[in-house]
């Protein structure tokens, strides 16, 4: 066959053509990549909106209950005494109008003296500026001690790390609906074995205006380290918990306690009072009863979780670090040894979301009798101290009367900048330094907080025979400024 040498030629041509442009593509793909190339960043264009004015709200629990205090009446529930309740708002000056909730398992219970609802108008306060706070000293047979509780936001979800059901120990769940309609709640309970079984607390209907009280120990009898998950759908809820404890035949402590922060890696627990009485080593593995201060930390997740406890002091002195293992599903009580008496901010990093509260005690005060048996039945408190969530730039905080009512202001995660705060109005400024935490101590009325942003907060009281502490929360999400990136 006669070869087409044209054909040939025109082919090599070509396919030297194409070798030279690959080669100028490779050369230019090289250039790029060891040369300097110019780069442009344009932030995109945002701002920070004010909700619209609507109507505030803040639920109080309410007086101290009591379970079985009628030897015939074993299951039934009333109130002891009534709470002292402060109001605070910015501005000062406004009317707030004040109503009860009724209380479905206390129905003799006084009208004006169960939970209280706090309502400030559409635009009467600033947004996020309305607060509340309780506190009452108990003492009969079998309830004695100081409580004090923040009055909350009514939401569609919360956790509760607080409490226990075993012997000698009383819980109560305090499901407060300030709303005109029905919620509806579930209630699911998770302790050192893991999620607890009880069908009876999911779908509970709370009636507008009412509180309902659960029995903890009815849900999870004989649980040492409860966490308590409550969600609701129609009607928010305002949730917290009681605990009392009697240690033999004497009353040795009550407390109520609000939501802590949602799961989250990074927790803050800013003021926690130590005692200083003997405690229990971080390392041992078994340690039964309240008398040593502890960590309760549970992570919803599916993994185990680890976690990195840092426990330093408010005065700056030498902290302490603990490392654990989550187990998933299970809650753990870790003993934080036995640290020397004064006020700590505990730290919590993780590789997955926890919720986390700490638990302290105060021993009685002898009463000078020479009898060992009666020094030794001294009445004695206890406290749950919750994560706290971060502040916005200001913040205003209700102090109920109590012993020593103290601010505690905890500096953000690694890395924040030291913050510059007024306190009560032009009267006081504090530096909180990074990762450091400052105490103040406060009196009964109003503090209005400036320069708190990205801070978190907590009032803690601390007498002879009480100990109490509540969190300082920021608005929630409908009173929240929010950032708008327009399209």
């Amino acid at each position: 066959m006669p070869v087409d040498r044209s054909r040939i030629l025109r082919t090599g041509v070509r396919t030297l053509a194409a070798l030279a442009t690959a080669a100028v593509a490779v050369g230019l793909v090289g250039a790029a990549a060891l040369g300097t190339w110019p780069s442009s960043r344009a932030e995109a264009p945002s701002t920070v909106v004010e909700p619209e004015a609507v109507s505030q709200q803040r639920v109080c629990p309410g007086p101290v209950l009591a379970i079985g205090a009628d030897a015939a009446e074993a299951t039934a529930i009333e109130s002891v005494g009534t709470a002292s309740v402060v109001t605070a708002s910015d501005p000062d000056d406004v009317d707030l109008e004040l109503s009860w909730l009724a209380s479905a398992e206390n129905p003799d219970g006084a009208e004006d003296s169960g939970p209280l609802v706090i309502d400030a108008a559409a635009g009467a306060v600033e947004s996020g500026m309305l607060a509340g706070a309780q506190s009452q000293t108990v003492g009969t047979d079998v309830l004695g001690g100081f409580a004090a509780a923040s009055c909350t936001e009514a939401v569609e979800e919360s956790w509760l790390v607080a409490g226990a059901t075993t012997v000698g120990r009383s819980s109560l769940v305090l499901l407060s609906n300030p709303t005109a309609v029905a919620a509806t709640v579930d209630v699911r309970v998770v302790g050192e074995a893991g999620p607890v079984e009880a069908r009876s607390a999911i779908g509970i209907t709370v009636p507008p205006r009412t509180q309902r009280v659960l029995s903890l120990a009815g849900l999870a009898p004989n649980l040492a380290s409860p966490v308590v998950h409550v969600t609701s759908t129609g009607g928010a809820i305002a949730a917290s918990l009681e605990q009392s404890v009697v240690e033999g035949l004497a009353p040795a402590g009550v407390e109520l306690t609000g939501p802590t922060a949602p799961p989250a890696p990074s927790q803050i627990i800013p003021g926690l009072v130590i005692d200083g009485a003997a405690g229990v080593h971080a390392d041992e593995d078994h340690a039964d009863g309240d008398a040593f201060p502890a960590l309760r930390l549970y992570s919803p997740g599916d993994e185990a979780v680890e976690v990195a406890i840092g426990i330093v002091p408010v005065d700056g002195g030498t902290g302490d670090a603990i490392d654990v293992d989550l187990q998933p599903g299970k809650v753990s009580d870790i003993p934080l040894g036995d640290l020397p008496a004064g006020t700590y901010t505990v730290r919590i990093d993780a590789d997955g979301p926890v919720v986390a509260a700490a638990r302290s005690t105060v021993a009685g005060t002898s009463d000078g009798s020479d009898d060992e048996a009666t020094d030794a039945a001294a009445p004695a408190d206890l406290a749950w101290f919750t994560a706290a969530l971060p502040l916005l730039d200001s913040a205003v905080v209700a102090v109920a009367s109590g012993p020593s009512p103290t601010l505690h202001l905890a500096a953000g995660p690694e890395g924040a900048d030291a913050a510059s705060v007024t306190v009560g109005g032009s009267t006081r400024e504090v530096s909180v330094p990074p990762l450091g935490t400052v105490s103040v101590p406060l009196s009964r009325g109003t503090v209005l907080l400036e320069g708190v942003e990205g801070l978190t907060a907590s009032v803690t009281y601390r007498g002879g025979d009480a100990l109490a502490s509540f969190p300082v929360a920021p608005p929630g999400p409908l009173d929240s400024p929010i950032r708008v990136y327009p399209r």
